[in-house]
């Protein structure tokens, strides 16, 4: 269906209206920073791929923004509930990939049998255990199971701009903590706290139908600028200065700048792959991490050079459609399950 370009989204709203477009872009982006073999002198693109884990921090933004409209709709809404409703979008097609991959690994002596019931709990990343699947996976998790207690915390708090600055100092003191305590592998999740944190407050402005007003425009300026800034100093200190400060810093404008970007864009194909896209998004980030990690066995099968780019466009393709696939069968079945 055409865009009806007559009811378009502006300021917050964009975030809503384009969250399916957005998490596609994100996945891209995270699939492109996947691509560490991929030889290119175009800087751009260089650029690109080097920046590509910010895809995260979009998608951790989204999910907390929708897990937080979806909690306030439902507010009555048991903990069982909820989290039944959130582990059965995650959960199987986790199990499915992973548990495979998994089983393949140990058969092949590549990672040691009770890896594959720490992939399958999802406890291998805090843990730190070797041979573990992807942090990603078991960080959302935990999003996901502590953002009902969360939820109840900032619909109350009256100062919300406030708790969510609190949420991000908070955050950035855990992180050096636990750095100097050498628990380093937990400075994925630690640094994406704010992110979820953002959501929530994205959301709270789109369901009040608050204004991108000149106030809040010289807010999100200020946060551009404070994010640059701290690109200096993370070349100076990274530790100090995480790069992923600077990530979150700039987040909420640079997705209200590709809403804006994707409002304005008059086709339909584009948005329709983007969500697409973004809709099979779990699936398609299971498959992928796998691709990244075999790229060479993947490269000897398709007859392609590993760091080439047509080995990850044939290889991306056929990631994205057997993603998209998995999704559907995958929501086939659930809903059959739930219904019967």
């Amino acid at each position: 269906m055409a865009r009806n370009h007559q009811t378009r989204a502006d300021g917050y709203g964009l975030l809503s209206r384009y969250r399916g477009e957005l998490m596609g872009i994100a996945m891209l982006w995270v699939m492109l920073f996947h691509a560490y073999g991929l030889s290119t002198s175009v800087l751009p693109l260089r650029v690109l791929r080097a920046t590509g884990f910010a895809g995260v921090d979009i998608f951790l933004l989204l999910s907390g923004m929708g897990i937080c409209c979806s909690l306030a709709r439902r507010e009555k809404e048991s903990y069982g509930r909820y989290l039944g409703r959130r582990l059965r979008r995650l959960l199987p097609a986790f199990w499915l990939v992973v548990g495979v991959y998994s089983v393949v690994l140990a058969a092949a002596g590549r990672i040691t049998p009770d890896v594959i019931f720490w992939n399958l709990s999802t406890l291998y990343y805090w843990l730190d255990v070797p041979g573990g699947f992807n942090w990603y996976i078991s960080a959302i998790l935990v999003f996901y199971l502590l953002a009902p207690l969360y939820f109840k915390l900032f619909h109350r708090c009256r100062a919300k701009e406030w708790l969510t600055l609190a949420v991000c100092l908070v955050s950035y003191l855990l992180y050096r903590v636990t750095w100097g305590a050498g628990l380093l592998y937990l400075t994925d999740f630690l640094q994406r706290i704010p992110d979820f944190a953002l959501g929530f407050l994205m959301a709270c402005y789109i369901m009040e139908g608050k204004k991108l007003s000149a106030r809040h425009l010289g807010v999100w300026g200020a946060a551009v600028v404070f994010g640059l800034a701290v690109v200096p100093g993370w070349l100076v200190q990274p530790i100090i200065f995480p790069l992923c400060l600077a990530v979150t810093s700039c987040l909420v404008p640079v997705c209200l700048v590709m809403g804006k970007l994707l409002d304005w864009y008059p086709g339909r194909w584009v948005p329709a792959f983007l969500r697409t896209v973004g809709g099979s998004s779990l699936e398609i980030y299971l498959l992928n991490v796998i691709i990244s990690r075999e790229a060479n066995l993947l490269a000897s099968w398709l007859g392609c050079a590993p760091g080439h780019i047509s080995f990850y466009l044939v290889a991306y393709m056929l990631n994205i459609a057997l993603g998209v696939l998995l999704h559907r069968g995958l929501e086939r079945i659930m809903r059959r399950f739930v219904s019967g």
